[in-house]
């Protein structure tokens, strides 16, 4: 049954027009695919909002990428940069270094070992105070 506009109006209160407008647009392939992007992408009520975001988010990666490729191109140019890597580089080396001695002095052949007689030198140490105190 089709009704024209008048007779909606002068038969139907306003809560049934909305359902039946709404039951009406349901039919419409445009209604399901609104839904679907309410559903689906977060911040997107419709397609309109579907497309702002989504070139909301490509700008965002563009300017990521921007922004990665200036740090590269920055490291590289900088001067500053190759001189901390320098320092790291060194410091690194000055810990193998120290590591090497470490093992060499106390006889052992990895840092488990020299953990382990750590450990026991603990003990040892803690055995003599306790027959000390008695």
């Amino acid at each position: 049954m089709i009704f024209t506009k008048r007779e909606i109006e002068e038969h139907y209160p306003l809560s049934e027009r909305l359902r039946l407008e709404k039951a009406k647009s349901q039919n419409s392939v445009i209604y399901w695919i609104n839904e679907l992007v309410r559903n689906q992408v977060r911040g997107a009520e419709d397609v309109t909002s579907l497309i702002e975001v989504t070139k909301d988010l490509v700008m965002q990666v563009e300017d990521l990428y921007a922004e990665k490729e200036n740090s590269v191109t920055n490291a590289i140019g900088n001067p500053s940069n190759s001189i901390e890597s320098d320092s790291i580089e060194e410091q690194i080396s000055d810990l193998y270094a120290e590591k090497e001695m470490l093992l060499k002095e106390t006889k052992t052949h990895s840092i488990s070992e020299v953990m382990a007689l750590i450990r026991g030198m603990e003990e040892q140490l803690n055995s003599m105070y306790s027959e000390y105190e008695t």
